[in-house]
């Protein structure tokens, strides 16, 4: 773990050593190469945190913090996760990922922490805020079900179907 540590803020710092010589895009798309592999994750962490730093004026900056969150995901890091999706959501209010980033709020409140209230409040405020997304219509059939089982909530689908 301290190997993968280290090797972070060794690209990371080698990175900043040569800021003027990596464009936006190069670092975006460097940090794109790394995360689709598990095990340079930590570069990939390294290459879009780089980004959001120092790029945070980009179009592309919410869609690295979004990168982040899902790399923390991957890692386990819950709570980290949802750091990344409330930046999205402070930093990049107009960006078009804002219903994204408080469904995945209310999914890892609900599936991974099982804080069930926090859960319902943030599917709450994808249909107050996003009410016309894809999103919000999701957020509407999964907000009664918060907290059943699969099983129970089936069962509840096949009722209701039923006239």
């Amino acid at each position: 773990m301290l190997s993968r540590i280290l090797l972070g803020i060794l690209v990371a710092g080698s990175w900043l050593g040569g800021c003027g010589q990596q464009s936006a895009e190069e670092l975006f798309a460097a940090g794109e190469a790394a995360a689709a592999d598990p095990a340079t994750a930590d570069q990939a962490i390294a290459h879009f945190t780089a980004f959001v730093e120092h790029f945070d004026q980009s179009p592309r900056a919410p869609e690295a913090l979004r990168k982040l969150a899902g790399l923390a995901q991957q890692q386990g890091k819950m709570q980290e996760a949802i750091g990344y999706y409330e930046r999205v959501l402070a930093e990049y209010p107009a960006s078009g990922h804002g219903d994204e980033a408080q469904f995945m709020i209310a999914f890892i409140y609900e599936e991974h922490i099982r804080d069930l209230e926090q859960a319902r409040r943030a599917y709450r405020r994808v249909i107050e805020h996003y009410p016309d997304s894809e999103l919000a219509t999701s957020a509407r059939h999964l907000l009664p079900n918060v907290g059943r089982a699969p099983q129970e909530w089936v069962q509840f689908q096949e009722e209701v179907a039923v006239p």
